[in-house]
């Protein structure tokens, strides 16, 4: 007799490690944003012990996924040291769809709202146009949270990381009261500062799958 949800979860392990292969082979700025996602989307579920909808183990996976629709934009875009143009925010704009639709039909199919809606914000503005601000439940909420803080605690092609404490306790906070409040916002800043303080979140191996085609130094 098979073990179901043991099988499913080799699966979701084994699909998980492709997609980070995919990520690193497309694109290292890529893959290091996505697995600092992932990372500061488990610690927050695990440090606050609060709901979000997600388990752990759920909101890393959902934290690696997010940018997943990236793999279809174009490198130059992706490692533009300067700012887009219009017509590069326009393909730029399509990744979330783009990463929905990637994971249709797989079984990451559960994670492709959040996927959608990760830069959508709770005032209606952001990308896809026309969602309206309903759709970012708490899962949708962490996960933004998450990407827009490792956007500035990691280096960019268009700008070096934020390394002041004071800068990214105000970052921190501005990011997390964007889309959390009172108590539970409070416990995720929490959360993020202390992880920032013993340099928890450490910089993906660059070497981690450098033995396949494709992998970049």
């Amino acid at each position: 007799m098979i073990d179901k949800k043991a099988l499913n979860i080799a699966l979701e392990n084994n699909s998980l490690i492709l997609v980070q292969k995919c990520l690193y082979a497309r694109n290292l700025h890529l893959y290091r944003h996505s697995v600092l996602t992932a990372e500061i989307a488990w610690d927050i579920v695990v440090g606050t012990n609060d709901d979000f909808g997600f388990s752990s183990s759920q909101a890393y996976m959902a934290g690696m996924l997010h940018d997943v629709g990236k793999l279809f934009v174009q490198d130059r875009i992706l490692d533009k040291r300067g700012s887009l143009n219009e017509r590069e925010w326009e393909v730029m704009e399509r990744h979330p769809a783009w990463g929905h639709e990637y994971v249709k039909g797989t079984i990451f199919e559960s994670f492709g709202d959040v996927i959608l809606h990760h830069h959508k914000l709770p005032d209606g503005s952001g990308y896809p146009k026309g969602l309206t601000p309903d759709v970012l439940d708490d899962r949708v909420r962490l996960i933004a949270a998450a990407d827009r803080i490792a956007a500035f605690l990691d280096d960019r092609p268009y700008r070096r990381r934020v390394s002041n404490q004071a800068l990214i306790y105000q970052e921190v906070r501005s990011v997390v009261e964007t889309y959390f409040e009172k108590e539970k916002a409070e416990a995720i800043i929490g959360t993020v500062m202390e992880a920032v303080a013993m340099e928890r979140w450490s910089a993906p191996h660059s070497d981690q799958f450098s033995g396949m085609a494709g992998g970049r130094p």
